[in-house]
């Protein structure tokens, strides 16, 4: 594969984000509209995180010349911690793909009818057959769908601002009852957690083929951006029509209050966001489990498929569901993988200095 660029880079690690509960507006509802206006301090501070761990991970796969999950996250030669940040990881991109075929299910029914179950599964086809493609097909469809996605749910948000005013967009009303997330800080800390933990296994194999540190740089302060270009839409739209969060899919009950047209066109983008994130994090569990066997590399679409498999079943739970528990328990346990591996970066970074000084 060749090296990979700033706007690749930036395209590529958005796509670790956007997926069904950050589109639909479901995760950001939950994670920071429900906690009144300091919800758009969190969100703020979110970005400024993902920013900031984003480049010290690709730093450290440059440093470490390593593309291995858990020999990132652990700095030390423990084999049980290691195996067990591994596994952690490789559950939660599992997890990922599991609430995005949920997510599919919700969106089809909400729309048109289908059943929950038909439409997760021809997604998770598209899917595993795109997953076959491996790292470059990822990266691919990623440049080609982010810029789009960023684009049109900026326009939704305008739309909604005409329609529905912005009185309300700084009079968000605490609405929290999940006691996984008891304050708005800590709802920010799993949030990051968590999402950077999928990161993580998503951008484990990516990021050797970024070689130069002004992409790096660039690329992830400006995926930091599209970030928050694409989160204040959506929670400021959700602010001028509040009715919308009672629904699975609040943006999509949004989209369709516009008219039933805009309705439609937001579950394709959607669609097309839940698409991108199932991918990402598909690609990064195969690449993973591809590393610790030699059984999984020989038979690697057997496997993706049994994968899939297990990801439409498990789909079945529930979107809101999965969202409101799962996330925020790997949230908590990901904190400790996340210092873990800021330790690695700076024993790397003293290391490269050291060297470089000789």
């Amino acid at each position: 594969m060749k090296q990979i660029k700033t706007w690749t880079l930036a395209f590529t690690y958005v796509g670790c984000f956007l997926g069904a509960g950050f589109i639909s507006g479901q995760e950001l509802w939950q994670f920071f509209g429900a906690f009144g206006n300091w919800g758009y301090v969190g969100f703020a501070l979110a970005t400024l995180l993902f920013v900031v761990i984003g480049v010290l991970f690709i730093r450290l796969t440059q440093m470490t010349r390593c593309s291995d999950m858990d020999q990132l996250l652990v700095p030390w030669d423990i084999k049980w911690l290691r195996a067990a940040s591994g596994a952690i990881g490789a559950v939660f991109l599992f997890f990922v793909v599991v609430s995005m075929s949920a997510g599919v299910g919700a969106m089809l029914t909400q729309l048109f009818g289908v059943p929950t179950w038909l439409g997760s599964a021809v997604f998770m086809l598209l899917v595993f057959l795109t997953a076959l493609l491996g790292v470059s097909g990822m990266v691919n469809a990623f440049s080609a769908l982010i810029p789009l996605l960023v684009l049109a749910t900026l326009g939704f948000a305008i739309a909604a601002w005409c329609t529905f005013g912005t009185e309300g967009i700084l009079r968000l009303a605490y609405t929290n009852s999940n006691p996984l997330m008891p304050n708005w800080g800590i709802a920010t800390m799993t949030f990051v957690a968590y999402n950077i933990l999928g990161g993580i296994g998503i951008m484990s194999p990516v990021g050797q083929y970024v070689r130069e540190k002004k992409h790096i740089y660039g690329g992830i302060i400006i995926a930091g951006l599209m970030l928050l270009v694409v989160a204040g839409s959506i929670l400021t739209s959700l602010a001028a029509y509040p009715e919308a969060v009672q629904a699975e899919l609040p943006m999509v009950a949004l989209a369709s209050h516009l008219n039933g047209t805009m309705g439609t066109i937001y579950g394709i983008m959607l669609l097309v966001a839940m698409f991108c994130n199932a991918l990402a994090s598909l690609v990064g569990l195969s690449a993973y489990i591809e590393q610790k066997s030699a059984l999984v590399r020989t038979h690697k679409k057997v496997v993706l498929l049994a994968v899939s498999v297990l990801a439409w079943a498990g789909s079945l739970l529930g979107f809101a569901e999965i969202i409101g528990t799962v996330y925020p328990v790997f949230g908590y346990i990901s904190v400790v993988f996340l210092v873990f591996m800021v330790i690695h970066f700076c024993r790397a970074r003293k290391q490269e200095k050291e060297t470089a000084e000789k």
